[in-house]
């Protein structure tokens, strides 16, 4: 039985979704460096 096919499909999935939950989890935990009513600087950096 060959399983290195299936395997490599779960695998790519896996990643797939991984990299969509990192960047939805980065939109959510980025700071803002604009207040948004007021279009001042809040922090220089990050």
């Amino acid at each position: 039985m060959d399983t290195v096919g299936r395997n490599k499909t779960v695998i790519a999935e896996y990643i797939r979704n991984q990299l969509t939950e990192d960047k939805n989890y980065e939109l959510l935990t980025m700071k803002e460096l604009f207040d948004s009513f007021t279009r001042k600087l809040i922090q220089k950096g990050i």
